[in-house]
């Protein structure tokens, strides 16, 4: 395994989310390591440390955070950590396919912003684009439609806030699977979200350019 090419992640989802792309399009399992850190904080100051000059021998590194409800602020924390260590001329604006900076001396560092980089919000926004035949999948639309009207209920029988309709409908959608219930990492592997479409190959193509090419 290459210890010199790390990817940090907010957690466990993220990190099985990330092996089962990696292993569905055929990525070498030694290009990379994937350090899951148990939030975004612990991300964040596990990023600070190993961009230090001279703390460790990492030659790439990566992290895939959640936009969450703010894509800018994720974005400035970004780079202020990056000001801080001493990298320069930096972007600013992430990029729609992906962020990768290099610049001599120091490692080559790349950010995905869940979903595209481009919207608000996480994980399982990205999995969303992922679902097969979305608009005409049955399973889907209703897991849509059921998880809505929840929301819409007033009073105490609402069960979930706005900003996380979007893990309300993958889980509905995942537990009326054959097998239900699956992790997303596995509901990748068993094809109940696909890893071959536009969305997915834009991040492997990151992936790619960050720690293979």
């Amino acid at each position: 395994m290459n210890g010199k090419k790390i990817l940090l992640v907010e957690g466990k989802d993220d990190q099985h989310v990330v092996y089962a792309i990696r292993d569905s399009h055929r990525i070498d399992k030694d290009s990379f390591i994937i350090q899951e850190k148990q939030g975004v904080d612990n991300l964040f100051e596990g990023l600070e440390v190993n961009l230090i000059e001279g703390s460790s021998a990492i030659e790439r590194i990566g992290i895939v955070i959640d936009a969450d409800q703010d894509l800018n602020a994720r974005w400035q924390k970004t780079l202020n950590i990056l000001r801080k260590a001493d990298y320069q001329n930096l972007p600013t604006q992430p990029e729609a396919t992906g962020t990768i900076i290099e610049q001599f001396f120091k490692p080559i560092f790349g950010v995905w912003i869940m979903p595209d980089n481009q919207l608000r919000g996480m994980l399982e926004d990205f999995l969303e684009f992922l679902v097969p035949d979305k608009d005409k999948n049955e399973v889907w639309i209703k897991a849509v439609k059921c998880s809505q009207e929840i929301l819409d209920e007033i009073g105490e029988q609402k069960r979930f806030s706005e900003i996380h309709l979007s893990k309300a409908k993958i889980h509905a959608y995942l537990a009326w699977q054959n097998e239900p219930g699956k992790p997303f990492g596995t509901a990748i592997t068993a094809k109940y979200l696909q890893a071959d479409n536009p969305h997915c190959e834009k991040f492997v193509e990151w992936l790619n350019r960050l720690f293979v090419e």
